[in-house]
């Protein structure tokens, strides 16, 4: 089982980068082993060459259990969601350009379609804090309680998932959705769903 998750961590990270969802050494993503063991990306590498080799095992401290490289420096983020979420195995934080600049804008998820409708309503925005420090990964793990996603303002967004394909799923949906919102905001703005189909 490691090693076949080794593999779809290797597989969702090129994944990611070859629908620019990442570039270059950005972006992270984890599955829970254990109780206690979570195989997690290494930091500094090239997400689009990486190899089940490299993938680095650690406890739920943070601690290095396997692996000769350094673990991504968003360990505590992801350590801190297990920890809020125990119905969830895999993590992926990833760049969503479309999704990250719309909130720039101002902009929020609207209901333009099914799965921004049913999704996405609710997902939060969250204010920016830096990268790698305790304060990002406190505020997501509060606010990822009763989501699938979260979007960190200036930074990137988080999915989460009973698997990596369902973490996976959500993260590119979610910047489908945007891109939807993005091109209509060109365009003179969304037509978005009829409320009264909201309501069931």
């Amino acid at each position: 089982m490691e090693e076949f998750l080794r593999k779809e961590l290797v597989k969702c990270m090129k994944y990611l980068h070859t629908k620019g969802l990442i570039s270059g050494i950005g972006g992270n993503a984890s599955v829970r082993l254990s109780e206690n063991e979570v195989l997690i990306t290494p930091s500094g590498l090239l997400k689009a060459e990486l190899h089940p080799s490299d993938i680095v095992k650690i406890d739920m401290n943070g601690n290095v259990l396997s692996g000769f490289l350094k673990p991504s420096r968003e360990g505590k983020l992801h350590i801190a969601i297990y920890r809020a979420r125990p119905d969830v195995s895999a993590i992926i934080h990833a760049h969503n350009p479309f999704t990250v600049g719309i909130t720039l804008a101002g902009k929020k998820i609207e209901p333009v379609n099914y799965e921004a409708w049913t999704m996405f309503k609710d997902v939060p925005i969250l204010e920016f804090k830096l990268p790698g420090s305790e304060d990002l990964a406190n505020l997501v793990a509060q606010n990822i309680k009763s989501n699938s996603a979260v979007i960190l303002q200036n930074h990137g967004v988080v999915t989460v998932g009973k698997t990596l394909m369902e973490a996976l799923y959500i993260a590119e949906t979610l910047e489908e959705v945007s891109t939807m919102i993005f091109v209509a905001s060109c365009l003179g703005g969304a037509k978005l769903i009829p409320r009264e189909y909201m309501k069931d």
